[in-house]
């Protein structure tokens, strides 16, 4: 649900001394796709492969050498293995993998992150294109963004400085996963993360519905992790009992944050409320007017129309069209 480490991108280093007809050969037989080298980063994401076509290849190897750089949405074994039973490398002289790139999920100073990994770990900090120029195929750079991991991660959206780590790679991501929360914290100034309370009450009892709606758009924000679940008790008014569904959720984002997003997912897009998501904090409960500022209009459909927008605006297509399904089958259990 909260994710902190992923691999980036593979890029294989190819040698030709036939640039256009390797280029085009790739383009026929995997789809390869030609791209500027920034933006080669931003179009692939970590399950595909980007191809730098070279007339020499050294042990480094500078950026401007690239002569092509292209995307293949195959990893680099699958493109390999293809390679090999097409054209036996005919076209390529030589082929090897340049430094592998894993991404970091990062929180406030992403600077302070960096210095305390090279500090644990040594390597050496610097611009990408300095790393990648001095880097070799048993090199790691590590690289942080604030962004969630779960989506594609643009060269812009990385802290501008990256880390180059020597030597064995999976050593390395062994101890980045055992570490990442440390750094994490280190980067938020080692603040405690929201522990908070979500009840969900429906009088309908679609509460595996509500609760698959909740999940998806948590794991889509990445907001936290789900550390328990229970039924309970809530007493709405004196002697009146009512049966909810408990979350037990860390967080690192605001509690009346947290309140603020579950406000439009109480709500359909045609403004029907289907479901009371209550979120408590240090044993109290969040209001929804602790989320909006004094000059926005207290009027609580539509301060969840607008949530509901802006959180449909920040997940993908395909959850979006998983929410709307559940909400189709939550709209049934009224009138059935």
């Amino acid at each position: 649900m909260f994710s902190l480490i992923r691999s980036g991108p593979r890029i294989l280093l190819l040698k030709t001394d036939q640039i256009e007809p390797l280029s085009n050969f790739l383009s026929l037989h995997f789809g390869a796709i030609s791209f500027d080298l920034d933006i080669a980063f931003d179009t692939a994401n970590e399950n595909n492969t980007i191809l730098y076509l070279l007339e020499e290849l050294y042990d480094t190897v500078p950026f401007e050498d690239v002569k092509n750089a292209m995307v293949v949405e195959d990893d680099p074994l699958t493109f390999m293995c293809k390679l090999y039973a097409l054209d036996k490398n005919v076209l390529i002289t030589s082929i090897r993998t340049a430094p592998h790139i894993l991404i970091m999920r990062g929180l406030g100073n992403l600077s302070s992150m960096l210095t305390l990994m090279q500090s644990d770990m040594g390597g050496e900090i610097g611009e990408f294109k300095n790393i990648l120029n001095n880097g070799n195929d048993q090199t790691t750079i590590v690289a942080l963004t604030d962004k969630p991991l779960n989506k594609n991660i643009t060269y812009q959206e990385l802290h501008p400085y990256f880390l180059r780590l020597d030597d064995n790679y999976f050593h390395h991501l062994k101890e980045l996963r055992m570490h990442a929360l440390s750094y994490i914290n280190c980067g938020i100034d080692n603040k405690d993360w929201y522990e908070m309370e979500i009840r969900i009450y429906d009088r309908y009892s679609a509460y595996s519905l509500h609760y698959d709606r909740l999940i998806e758009v948590l794991e889509e924000l990445e907001l936290g992790i789900v550390l328990g679940e229970s039924w309970s008790k809530d007493y709405p008014r004196f002697l009146m009992s009512v049966e909810v569904y408990r979350i037990r959720f860390f967080s690192f984002t605001e509690p009346k944050h947290i309140k603020y997003i579950l406000l439009g997912l109480e709500y359909l897009d045609d403004g029907t409320r289907i479901v009371d998501y209550d979120i408590y904090y240090n044993h109290k409960k969040v209001d929804w007017n602790d989320t909006i500022d004094k000059k926005t209009p207290k009027i609580r459909h539509e301060i969840g129309k607008i949530s509901r927008n802006e959180t449909f605006s920040k997940i993908s297509q395909q959850a979006q069209d998983t929410i709307h399904h559940l909400e189709e089958e939550i709209v049934k259990t009224r009138t059935s």
